[in-house]
């Protein structure tokens, strides 16, 4: 799961996308990862990796890439897709959490290949206001119910901006949801991390792999580093 930060993006001390963008997609192309997660680029952002790391296709919704899908085709096959919008209307763009920008999730039921196992993948972005991180929080555990019903394997990533002091963590980790990171050896006894430092709360992860379901377990987890030292 990776927030790329959107293209028009001038943040103080962070050098501009056309600057960065190679980097970044070192990074994703170092990872050989079967699933990626990208919060906040913008339709180009999107296209960009597809072609700097060949052998993915993506997921949207409607054109509307704050949260993409990326899946890798030698592993898995698209089933289904779908979104829902991070509002008080989820069926169509919207806001209304006392967000100013739309939010949304993006699944994919997919099948491994190599195992013809099904499961079920979502990634989001939510809000960096108040109250729309609790406010999605509890949309998103309402709508990922009936998902939960199928008993099929699932992960649900995403840029959450909420850690243990910030916005619904025990909402996100409820209903038998669980936080990759605490099966991690460096995981905390209340699951923060001291080692990640972010704008929102000093020391503290906002970006989150949770997983549900019988089949599907955390082996490793891992903060990717910049390469070279490279801002990303």
């Amino acid at each position: 799961t990776f927030n790329v930060l959107v293209e028009i993006s001038k943040k103080p001390g962070v050098p501009g996308w056309k600057d960065r963008r190679q980097a970044c997609a070192e990074l994703l192309r170092r990872t050989d990862a079967d699933l990626i997660g990208l919060q906040e680029p913008l339709p180009a952002q999107v296209e960009f990796f597809l072609n700097a790391i060949p052998g993915y296709a993506s997921v949207v919704g409607e054109g509307y890439t704050d949260a993409a899908l990326l899946y890798k085709t030698s592993q898995f096959e698209l089933v289904e897709k779908g979104h829902w919008w991070l509002s008080p209307t989820p069926e169509k763009r919207s806001s209304g959490f006392g967000n100013f920008l739309p939010r949304i999730l993006v699944w994919a039921r997919l099948k491994h290949k190599p195992s013809s196992q099904e499961m079920y993948v979502f990634n989001t972005h939510f809000d960096n206001s108040m109250p729309s991180q609790s406010r999605m929080a509890e949309l998103c555990q309402k709508k990922l119910q009936p998902f939960m019903e199928k008993g099929l394997p699932m992960i649900w990533m995403g840029d959450f901006n909420t850690d243990q002091k910030r916005g619904r963590y025990d909402v996100l980790t409820s209903n038998g949801w669980k936080d990759a990171y605490v099966k991690a050896k460096q995981a905390t006894p209340d699951g923060r991390d001291d080692n990640v430092i972010t704008m929102t709360d000093g020391k503290a992860r906002i970006d989150h792999i949770f997983y549900f379901g019988r089949g599907i377990e955390p082996t490793a987890w891992e903060r990717l580093e910049p390469i070279d030292g490279k801002t990303l």
